[in-house]
């Protein structure tokens, strides 16, 4: 009987994949229950291993937090037009095409005696900060010249060229980590927790010195130029940075064990269609990646010249840090409360989007005023009510991004992060020329001038400007949000169904280990002996 163009097609792109662990007898499966149950339930991941993953999240978010002035930086600092900018990262992202799909693949074939993320997180750190920090010295370099200069701009683009080379293979082996690391959910959360709350203040790290130092000399207090505060904080970050991701390299190993010869780049790349959860969240991204909500920092125009500058924030800050730190305690009561991550993730968002569209209102009311105390009101309780909900989201969100990368391996016996990233990655890229025209839109939009060197309170004088930059901050990202929620309605990786998963995909590695017992890295077979002497 022929076989129609259309079970082709589910059977190429829809089934899963021959040997995998969704196909594979369960006869031969069921020799490794025992183990398999282990790698699951079993904790492997040390205290210090977490130190050292929350460390190297701290370092990265304190590279990140400098990038939330990037653009403060580009054209106040270095004096380069906004369209200039623009420009350049629209060609960057022309390059991206060419770049990501190398390093992607690159990655996905890597098989070495210390795994298949580690040689990179050793590797890559030390140039990819390195370009950072002399592109943030940029404006000591070149010293006090014209606006527009062209060496400055020709420096610029030099610069987020080999910044954005070396950031595909820096940020895929670090954001997959935590799964590489360990099979168990229990430790999964336990390190995404931790760089949770490592990122959240090496980012408010940055954001604590670099304001009030702002506000120092914006004040005349203060005689020090930006430039030399962003070239100190560019290479205190690259330091940090730098021996942070190295230290994972060096004292957390990979646990979780994978197929030995990767499948081809003809077949992972379109592994995408098999996984429904990933497909639909690539839908969602894809439908929003237009979306701009100006790519100017907003926060620090909102601080500085909305609510009179870093001293008025403190306490208002300081309220967030307080919610934030106690929104641990909730993770446990919301998990026996909701049960499924799912919901429980679902109600996260609607919280989070709820405060958002309140402390848009609110400043709108408020704005006229002209009183930095009560838009500071607005800003503290919404604010610091959403760092209610940081830790159960962050653990909750987290897993289930982890849970749907596990599906893939379920469905076909591969992890091609680097593949599935590079074909996400080219989807976005298609309405990026959209997304530029959005960004320079909502610049126009906003009224904000951003020639305007001073940034002390209310210097625009203009409460429509204002109103725009804080709404703008506060829920510039809220239809994303939403859209992006959407897939989450869909998702039924739960239950019986998470636990059968996980039984078969961890069986097929305890068989894989068997297979290729001689091959494994010393931390591989000494984690088999161990679980192997614990059942006998």
């Amino acid at each position: 009987m022929a076989v129609s163009t259309k079970e082709k097609l589910v059977d190429r792109f829809i089934k899963a994949d021959e040997n995998s662990a969704a196909t594979i007898d369960e006869s031969i499966l069921k020799r490794y229950e025992n183990l398999a149950v282990d790698i699951y339930s079993t904790r492997q991941v040390s205290v210090g291993e977490i130190g050292w993953m929350a460390a190297q999240k701290f370092a990265r978010a304190l590279k990140n937090g400098l990038d939330n002035y990037q653009n403060l930086y580009f054209t106040k600092v270095l004096k380069i037009d906004l369209v200039y900018i623009t420009v350049i990262k629209a060609i960057i992202t022309v390059y991206d095409t060419l770049n990501d799909p190398l390093m992607g693949v690159v990655f996905d074939k890597t098989r070495t005696r210390w795994g298949k993320a580690r040689p990179y997180i050793l590797a890559t750190p030390l140039p990819y900060f390195l370009s950072t920090a002399i592109m943030y010295c940029g404006a000591l370099i070149f010293g006090n010249t014209g606006v527009n200069d062209p060496k400055k701009i020709i420096f610029l683009f030099i610069m987020l060229f080999l910044q954005e080379t070396f950031s595909t293979l820096f940020n895929i082996p670090t954001d997959n980590y935590p799964t590489l690391q360990s099979s168990c959910p229990a430790d999964r959360i336990s390190v995404s927790l931790a760089q949770s709350y490592a990122a959240a203040y090496g980012g408010d790290l940055v954001s604590g010195i670099y304001l009030p130092l702002l506000t120092l000399m914006t004040g005349g207090t203060l005689k020090i130029q930006q430039s030399h505060l962003f070239a100190i904080l560019s290479i205190v970050t690259g330091a940090i940075g730098t021996l942070g991701t190295m230290g994972v390299a060096m004292k957390c190993p990979e646990r979780v064990i994978l197929q030995p010869k990767p499948a081809p780049l003809t077949k992972t790349m379109f592994y995408v269609l098999k996984n429904k959860y990933a497909l639909r969240n690539v839908a969602a991204s894809f439908l929003t990646s237009f979306w701009s909500n100006g790519g100017y920092s907003w926060d620090v125009i909102t601080q500085m010249e909305i609510l009179g500058g870093a001293f008025h924030i403190l306490p208002m800050y300081g309220f967030y840090h307080l919610c934030n730190i106690l929104s641990i305690k909730f993770i446990e009561p919301l998990r026996k409360r909701f049960k499924s991550y799912r919901n429980l993730v679902i109600a996260l968002r609607l919280w989070d989007s709820v405060l958002n569209v309140i402390r848009v209102i609110g400043g709108w009311i408020v704005i006229p005023k002209k009183k930095w105390w009560l838009t500071g009101i607005v800003f503290t309780f919404c604010y610091g009510l959403g760092g209610l909900n940081n830790a159960p989201a962050t653990a909750f969100e987290g897993e289930i991004g982890r849970e749907i990368n596990d599906y893939t391996e379920y469905l076909t016996g591969e992890r091609p992060d680097g593949t599935m990233y590079l074909l996400t990655n080219y989807i976005m890229k298609l309405t990026k020329p959209l997304n530029t025209l959005m960004t320079i839109w909502v610049i126009k939009w906003s009224g904000y001038d951003a020639t305007v060197e001073d940034m002390s309170y209310w210097v625009q004088d203009s409460v429509d400007v204002y109103r725009k930059v804080f709404a703008l901050y506060a829920a510039g990202n809220w239809l994303p949000t939403i859209v992006n929620m959407i897939p989450l309605f869909f998702y039924d990786l739960d239950g019986q169904k998470k636990i059968n998963m996980y039984k078969a995909l961890n069986e097929r590695r305890m068989l894989i280990a068997k297979e290729n017992q001689g091959k494994l890295s010393e931390d591989m077979s000494l984690l088999i002996d161990q679980l192997k002497k614990e059942n006998e």
